[in-house]
């Protein structure tokens, strides 16, 4: 198949999925949250603060932590509901021992939201 013909597919495709997901009520784009970090008042590495930017509710948010060096990971529900422009934070021991350091990756996800919201914990 000639390259031309395998980027209209692979567009077709995209276009397809982008349709079935937005006809069934979850948005291809990442939930309307921002993350930042504090230092944890323990020292124990960084907590994440997860913070709901928009005028609706986020359900079910979920935080995925990971450290891609050394091929670790931890994920935690973080709360059932995240009411417009509150705030729900996320530690070590939210996540059960794992420790959140400068480097690491974190990934937020949400009901109806397809995509995680990405962020690096800054160094």
């Amino acid at each position: 198949m000639s390259s031309r013909r395998t980027m209209a597919a692979f567009i077709i495709l995209l276009l397809a999925s982008i349709s079935a997901l937005t006809l069934c009520g979850t948005s291809v784009l990442p939930p309307p949250v921002t993350v930042s970090y504090r230092s944890s008042l323990l020292g124990v590495g960084q907590v994440v603060i997860i913070t709901n930017n928009s005028n609706h509710h986020v359900y079910n948010v979920r935080v995925v932590g990971r450290n891609l060096e050394e091929m670790s990971s931890a994920s935690v529900k973080a709360t059932n509901h995240l009411s417009p422009g509150s705030s729900v934070e996320v530690g070590w021991l939210e996540f059960g021992s794992w420790v959140p350091l400068p480097g690491e990756t974190i990934e937020v996800y949400a009901d109806n939201y397809a995509t995680p919201k990405i962020s690096f914990i800054p160094k």
